[in-house]
């Protein structure tokens, strides 16, 4: 899986208990990781330090941006929370929730975008 941030602080940020299923989680991460990656398109290899983004994740975690991690886990938690989609057409298709393009927006090379 490529993941930006753990299944642990996910569980933390968002609160969740225990009960909850560690392999939904873990797909929510990837998936969410995974969307910011192709949203910070070329910028992406060199903020995470990786060579073939989205197929290789970071190898260290901890090297990852915060507002990085944040924009993982805020996304990891719109899955979370509205597994259907976007029931309140909170962003356009094709994009990300605007909290989280907020934080990745200033991450992006205005000449790729």
């Amino acid at each position: 899986m490529f993941m930006l941030v753990t299944v642990d602080q996910v569980r933390t940020a968002l609160k969740l208990d225990s009960g909850e299923s560690d392999t939904i989680i873990a797909l929510y991460i990837s998936a969410a990781s995974r969307a910011i990656v192709r949203h910070l398109k070329g910028q992406a290899g060199d903020l995470l330090t990786i060579d073939s983004p989205p197929n290789s994740p970071p190898d260290d975690l901890s090297s990852v941006p915060e507002d990085i991690q944040m924009a993982t886990i805020l996304l990891t938690g719109h899955f979370y929370n509205n597994p259907d989609g976007d029931p309140d057409h909170d962003w356009e298709r094709g994009y990300l929730p605007r909290p989280v393009t907020a934080l990745l927006y200033p991450l992006r090379d205005p000449a790729l975008a």
